[in-house]
């Protein structure tokens, strides 16, 4: 009964590290895929929403070029600069590197500004959906 369970476990751990590998190279040889990328239904041009902040609405205006996000500009003037404006300069490029929301994360401290930076942003690719 040991011996069995021994093989056993040393087939799950040469299973383990065979499907690590295929990941591991499988990964290196996609990376990773941004939500955008596989997204060819945004209709190019300029959009812009807004949403409520900590103090004040806040604006996000992208650009689509060719179905993708090429531009995202945060407008955040009335949020605390130290708090808020600092949150909304890194979520411009976290939100463009992404391409959109998915797997960008509030900054802490700044919870509302980024929560009002996000549903802009989402607010600005529905606005870009194609039918």
């Amino acid at each position: 009964m040991k011996k069995h369970m021994t093989r056993n476990v040393i087939l799950m751990a040469i299973l383990d590290v065979a499907l690590g590998i295929v990941l591991s190279l499988y990964i290196a040889s996609t990376g990773t895929v941004p939500a955008a990328d596989n997204a060819d239904t945004y209709a190019d041009g300029a959009y812009s929403a807004s949403a409520q902040g900590y103090k004040s609405e806040v604006t996000v205006m992208i650009n689509i070029t060719g179905g993708k996000v090429t531009n995202v500009q945060i407008d955040a003037g009335d949020e605390a600069p130290d708090v808020g404006g600092k949150a909304a300069e890194s979520l411009a490029r976290s939100l463009l590197d992404a391409g959109g929301t998915a797997g960008v994360d509030t900054v802490s401290g700044a919870t509302m500004t980024s929560n009002a930076v996000l549903s802009a942003m989402d607010a600005c690719l529905a606005q870009a959906v194609q039918e």
